[in-house]
């Protein structure tokens, strides 16, 4: 999954000059939390929401001194941060969450060469995971192994073709202490044999997932 897939293409910028208070208003009213500084084009900064709220006075009556009056006017250049983390948009989109885990950032800007393409965040990162696993016409199925099962890839591949199941995805989320737990999302008939045949194969199915309906499972006598 490359970055240019999910990234968010259109961005509101900041140029240097801009002051915090108008820049503050301004992601406010766009809901966002981030924005990339540019200087003739340039990526030069970004600045966050929480950069702004730091020196834009909080009150009126803060805004009413001297000091207050002073931070109003402050340009976004003297708060930017330029020590920049930045992505290609061909990059994958496990960098890009590696990136900001950590560094404890929420939004990565997306260069090209010297060109900004957009910018990947968070909340993008979610929504492509959100998109993979609620596909309508997917059956879920939740399991884990019994005991370690290393070709697990090759395994369930190959239970998927037995029964004519067309895999949507696929996903691994590895436990330290208690092993792998796996996500298959799937279209086919043979859902209950292909449930079967994972019992018979050491693994432990928990939920099955049909139409918004999730059922627990336990393995049938005989299987």
């Amino acid at each position: 999954m490359l970055i240019k897939h999910f990234m968010t293409r259109e961005v509101f910028t900041l140029s240097p000059e801009r002051t915090c208070q108008t820049a503050l208003r301004e992601m406010k009213q766009r809901r966002i939390r981030r924005a990339p500084v540019l200087d003739r084009k340039r990526l030069v900064g970004i600045v966050t929401e929480r950069d702004l709220l730091y020196v834009v006075p909080g009150t009126p009556s803060m805004s009413s001194t001297k000091a207050g009056e002073a931070a109003l006017d402050i340009p976004v250049r003297n708060i930017m941060t330029t020590r920049l983390k930045t992505l290609h948009p061909n990059d994958h989109l496990e960098l890009a969450a590696h990136l900001m885990l950590k560094n404890r950032i929420g939004g990565v800007p997306v260069l090209e060469g010297d060109d900004l393409k957009g910018i990947i965040t968070e909340s993008d990162i979610f929504k492509a995971l959100w998109t993979i696993l609620s596909i309508k016409t997917a059956c879920r199925i939740i399991f884990d192994p019994l005991h370690n099962a290393n070709n697990a890839l090759l395994d369930i591949v190959e239970l998927c073709q037995k029964h004519r199941c067309h895999v949507k995805f696929f996903l691994c989320y590895p436990r330290l202490e208690v092993g792998s737990i796996y996500y298959l999302g799937i279209e086919g008939e043979e859902i209950d044999a292909l449930t079967d045949d994972l019992w018979a194969a050491s693994y432990r199915v928990l939920s099955v997932e049909r139409n918004g309906l999730i059922t627990s499972v336990t393995r049938r006598q005989g299987t």
